[in-house]
């Protein structure tokens, strides 16, 4: 038997260098994005990312002359030193460019970042391509060491940001692609691309570590001068981690600040001002133990709870400034529990302004924990009589999934129920959220429709509903109040007499209605027909379908523009135009080629392989976003949907590719791989949610040892459809960089799409489709038994190589005898 050609270890480790970096920066974008643009704009990252490695495939399909099996280490070096110079040069200038993002120029804005963005991931993307197509073929390694590379890189990320700020990290980020590339070259004997390598390596390295050392001693270094439009200045704080941005300004000595005050203060407080990705704020109050102070926090609507019954032991969700716990200290609460799920707010409360803020951590009765709502309460056998969430919309993008934001899960009726839980008998539930009579009532709607719906799923009667749910409004402020036990007329009658008195207006109560659609959701009757026959999308969200804060359907964008112009709707266009985006893609570099190609060679040849490739990147990216949104509040962090969900998921599909070898499978083999894959798909889909709901309430290592266990049998099959597809079609040696380019691109359609989905159908229907593509993947190995005959094998390849010689040449190869005949 020939012995298989041996490729050097140097290989192994560019790869998985190469593919660590790329992971790396394309999670650093998507921080970037929604600080400096807006948090949706950040989903983009990972179609900008999947667009350019689509390209470098494209340019290695499109030009084999220059890129030989005996270029791969010089063109790997070049283009892996040039991903880290555009990758470093397009983020200095996104930094130093203030952009302004006015509702009509977002197309051009996403133009701008895609030609600056999708620059170094085609580098990467060349080099990636190299290695997987022009290397002797020894089974699924590489892919293995590009997966686990990539791995690697989303925990680097996670920790990175933690030690250094983020354009330090960009630099080293370069620095480490460079140095995977002098690996490579560094015995070739190309002095010139040698000397391109340690130039760029040395470099970067040199001014990562200059950067590095301005930022840990405090002093003025390249950061984020422009965001949103506004010149950031009068910092006096700044820390990054995976999911936000937190910075603190001056206030100054003002009338103190107020979400919906019903009269205006008369007094001036010393505060300071705290943005989330310069955009969500609050404010930090001066606090010296003088609860006279702050009288003006009984004025505000958000604080309607403690007049409707007193709270002795209260949980705020979203500590922020800690404003919420100087409310609990005013109105004589006796334990106040803050969770904060930031650790950079964490950071500025109980350390950095714990001066300027009182020290509230250590105020008697007070308790400050960094850790994730749900989860906390969960897992705490301490009950309240009331839990507070007051306007919790960071409008942060997290680098797990940009859309994905962790407040949405706060708004569920699943969490209403874990927070019901947690309340002592006759305890409240009090949310606050944005309300406009005139041109904003969804976010309302929807509060009052999760209210009803969770009541009745805690046993309250529909007949009973209005008597456990009262809303309350000033200005633009709307807070509503549920009780699982029902308020008694005597109890409602003196907190409704205390909530007149302080001039809150009341828009529910137990003798107190709003209009025809608040009556129909607290009736009981409020049917899928009712949701469907509203303007916009008010249907109670859950778990499955956690988007909160989206009410517009993706059909009503198209008949009312306008819709996209708020906050909470804007996301969704973005994602209609991506998904517009990426079928124009998807049709450039997948539908063209195709047809050029379908003309010279058999279609029952070149089907299967293009299908199987494409579907193996549609499946791939819609089961990683489902099961990456569904475990997200089960493991109790987002930063968990890196470091156990997409780590795992990598990891585990890494060492998939590497069980299948480089010689031709058995069909029987093959037959058992893709039924252990369907199997694993199946079960992880149906024990999911079953696990999840069973488990919500164990220890975290528990918990995280249930997800990887969920994870890792489908990851690990998952994993191995790649190799086996390039073992299956490896005749087509010509093609292959066409197949990987397939991949990638369906991937990012995929990545667009899966959000899409799981905003208007549900997340466990998109992790369904996932598994139908598999299904398609396991019918194109069927189809192609059909088209393998070796007369046919044989005409494949000649037709394959005609055209890649015509397409070079930008004309349309035709070889004719002498009597006009097309030969093969």
């Amino acid at each position: 038997m020939q012995a298989l050609p041996r490729i050097q270890g140097r290989y192994y480790f560019a790869i998985f260098g190469l593919a660590a970096a790329t992971l790396s920066y394309q999670i650093l974008i998507t921080r970037f994005f929604s600080v400096m643009l807006y948090y949706h704009f950040a989903f983009a990252a990972i179609s900008l990312a999947m667009l350019g490695l689509t390209r470098g495939a494209m340019e290695v399909y499109g030009k084999p002359a220059r890129y030989t099996p005996e270029r791969v280490a010089v063109e790997f070096a070049r283009h892996a030193s040039w991903f880290a110079i555009s990758g470093v040069g397009a983020m200095i200038a996104f930094l130093c460019v203030p952009l302004a993002v006015p509702a009509d120029q977002v197309p051009v804005v996403l133009a701008l970042a895609t030609f600056a963005f999708v620059m170094p991931f085609t580098e990467s993307g060349v080099c990636i391509t190299l290695l997987l197509t022009r290397l002797p073929y020894r089974g699924g390694w590489l892919y293995a060491a590009d997966l686990a590379g990539a791995a690697l890189g989303c925990l680097g990320v996670i920790f990175g940001l933690l030690a250094v700020d983020p354009v330090s990290a960009t630099l080293w980020i370069g620095a480490f692609a460079a140095a995977a590339g002098w690996i490579v070259v560094r015995n070739n004997g190309c002095i010139r691309t040698l000397r391109l390598s340690c130039a760029v390596a040395f470099t970067l390295a040199a001014a990562a570590a200059v950067h590095t050392g301005l930022d840990v001693s405090g002093k003025s270094h390249l950061g984020v001068f422009w965001a949103k439009g506004t010149e950031q200045t009068g910092t006096l704080f700044e820390r990054w981690n995976t999911y936000s941005r937190v910075r603190v300004t001056p206030y100054g000595k003002t009338t103190p600040f107020g979400w919906g005050l019903a009269r205006a203060p008369e007094t001036k407080i010393e505060q300071n001002y705290l943005d989330i990705d310069a955009d969500a704020s609050t404010v930090i109050t001066r606090y010296d133990g003088d609860l006279g102070k702050l009288s003006y926090l009984k004025d505000d609507v958000i604080n309607a709870a403690y007049l409707v019954q007193p709270a002795a032991e209260i949980a705020v969700v979203g500590v922020g400034g800690g404003r919420d716990i100087l409310s609990g200290l005013y109105f004589g609460a006796k334990n106040i529990r803050g969770i904060e799920i930031n650790p950079a707010i964490f950071e500025v409360l109980t350390d950095k302004f714990a001066n300027f803020s009182g020290h509230l951590d250590r105020v008697p009765g007070v308790s400050l924990v960094n850790a994730e709502a749900r989860s906390s309460i969960n897992h705490s056998k301490d009950r309240y009589d009331l839990v507070q969430i007051s306007l919790i919309d960071t409008w942060a993008a997290t680098a797990a999934g940009g859309l994905t934001l962790t407040e949405n899960r706060l708004y569920t009726v699943e969490a209403w129920g874990d927070f019901y839980r947690a309340l002592k008998p006759g305890g409240l539930l009090s949310i606050s959220r944005w309300f406009d009579p005139d041109g904003h009532r969804a976010e309302f709607y929807r509060l009052v429709a999760i209210a009803a719906s969770a009541l009745q799923r805690k046993g309250v009667p529909a007949a009973e509903l209005p008597r456990h749910v009262v809303a309350l409004n000033v200005g633009n402020i709307v807070t509503v109040i549920t009780r699982p036990d029902a308020f008694t007329d005597a109890a409602w009658l003196g907190a409704r007499t205390r909530l007149q008195a302080q001039g809150f207006k009341i828009l529910l109560g137990p003798d107190v209605g709003f209009d025809t659609v608040t009556s129909t959701l607290l009736s009981g009757k409020a049917d899928a027909a009712f949701f469907a026959s509203l303007p916009e999308n008010i249907a109670p969200s859950t778990d499955d379908n956690p988007f909160f804060f989206y009410t517009a359907r993706f059909g009503e964008l198209v008949a009312r523009p306008a819709l996209a112009l708020t906050n909470n709707n804007a996301a969704i266009n973005m994602t209609l135009l991506l998904i517009v985006v990426a079928l124009c893609a998807c049709g450039i570099y997948i539908a063209v080629p195709f047809v050029g190609l379908a003309r010279r060679m058999p279609l029952s040849a070149l089907t299967p392989p293009v299908a199987y490739f494409s579907a193996i990147g549609m499946g791939f990216m819609l089961i990683e976003i489902s099961q990456m949104q569904r475990l997200m509040v089960f493991l109790g962090h987002p930063v968990y949907g890196l470091s156990v969900v997409l780590f795992t998921i990598l990891l585990f599909s890494g060492i998939g590719s590497a069980t299948v070898g480089a010689r031709a499978p058995r069909p029987g083999a093959v037959a058992a791989r893709i039924a252990a894959l369907l199997a694993t798909l199946v079960a992880a889909g149906l024990l999911t949610p079953l696990l999840t709901d069973w488990a919500r309430s164990e220890a975290t290592d528990m918990r995280i040892l249930l997800s990887v266990l969920l994870l890792a049998p489908p990851a690990f099959c998952m994993g191995m459809m790649f190799p086996l597809g390039l073992s299956i079609w490896r005749r087509h040696a010509e093609l292959l960089p066409f197949f990987w380019s397939a991949n990638g691109i369906t991937s990012m359609f995929a990545s667009v799409l899966g959000m899409a989905l799981s905003i208007e159908f549900g997340i466990a229907r998109t992790y369904a489709l996932g598994v139908c593509f598999y299904v398609v993947c396991a019918a194109m190995i069927v189809a192609s038994r059909h088209a393998s005959s070796p007369d046919l094998i044989r005409r494949s390849i000649f037709f394959a190589r005609l055209f890649r010689r015509g397409w070079m040449r930008g004309s349309s190869p035709r070889m004719t005898n002498t009597k006009g005949v097309i030969t093969p």
